[in-house]
């Protein structure tokens, strides 16, 4: 069965409180949160802790953290702040990294508080020398290293993560050189708006890298971030699909619609169950009402519950 988790963004706490405790309430696997410097999110880091105040059961973890920024997120603080939130969590710590996304006006964000935004190649270079510190760091290592991007003598995390020998490990990745880094250091990845036959050749893309890499495919979760529109009428899917595009300022034919999921509980399921063909183990859902539950309480008691 696919694992079904929820991604969350916002910055009205009481909102978050309740869509939360929803969520985990409800069963689905893992509740994500955004990590930046956008007015429409909080510290994320310093969300994940409530967040894990108001779960029981969900796995959590940001959606996702950049691995490549010196200026907070070094790879020891990133350590230090996993560890912190796997005890917080009682065990229920994914750490997920990212290489950042391409688009100008992220790099714009950045910039206006004076944070250089590396090219894409530097990017994946230090999202790769990350992950392998991030990874010796938390399980136990004493790290020294000499490295194109950092350098640590002697370096150790105390205390040690409650999941031993460290908390998973996730990247989202897209372009090649990412699906790279992936292959060598992740536990988990993570493919973002991908229809499920495109999905399924970016995921052989990788599993040929792990073979190269001499890790088993079948050991590396993988999931693919997709919107969600649960719909009652093809009048209301026409409706959340053309919201779906014209925010992101797409034409009503852009290949990017084939992956919203948009619908009745049947179609919904449907297009899971096209990604689990594709070989999608997870899968994290955006749900186009959020921060309100209705659709989150509706999949979960149409589609998650047989």
């Amino acid at each position: 069965m696919i694992a079904l988790g929820v991604q969350t963004w916002g910055t009205d706490l009481a909102a978050l409180r309740r869509f939360w405790r929803a969520a985990d309430d409800l069963g689905y696997a893992r509740i994500v949160y955004g990590d930046g410097l956008w007015n429409f999110t909080h510290d994320g880091w310093t969300m994940l802790a409530a967040l894990a105040q108001c779960t029981r059961r969900a796995r959590i973890g940001s959606a996702v953290t950049y691995g490549h920024d010196p200026s907070s997120h070094h790879p020891s603080w990133l350590a230090k702040r996993a560890v912190a939130v796997d005890h917080l969590s009682g065990g229920r710590f994914d750490l997920r990294l990212g290489v950042g996304a391409e688009d100008m006006a992220t790099a714009a964000v950045w910039r206006s508080h004076g944070i250089p935004y590396p090219s894409a190649r530097e990017r994946v270079e230090r999202l790769d020398e990350t992950a392998g510190l991030v990874r010796r760091l938390l399980s136990g290592e004493t790290v020294t290293c000499a490295g194109r991007y950092y350098q640590l003598r002697e370096a150790r995390i105390d205390p040690r993560p409650v999941q031993q020998p460290a908390p998973p490990l996730w990247i989202a990745a897209m372009s090649p050189g990412a699906l790279q880094v992936t292959a060598r250091h992740a536990d988990g990845w993570e493919a973002s708006y991908l229809a499920p036959a495109d999905f399924r050749a970016r995921w052989e893309r990788l599993a040929s890298a792990l073979e190269r890499a001499g890790r088993p495919a079948k050991n590396v979760a993988r999931s693919v971030e997709v919107d969600v529109a649960l719909t009652d009428s093809d009048g209301e899917a026409a409706t959340a699909l053309a919201v779906f595009l014209g925010d992101r300022g797409l034409g009503p034919n852009h290949p990017l619609r084939r992956t919203a999921l948009v619908g009745d509980a049947p179609s919904i399921a449907q297009g899971i169950a096209a990604y689990a063909a594709e070989g999608a183990t997870d899968l994290t859902l955006a749900f186009s009402d959020f921060p309100a539950t209705r659709m989150l309480e509706r999949l979960a008691r149409e589609v998650l519950t047989p």
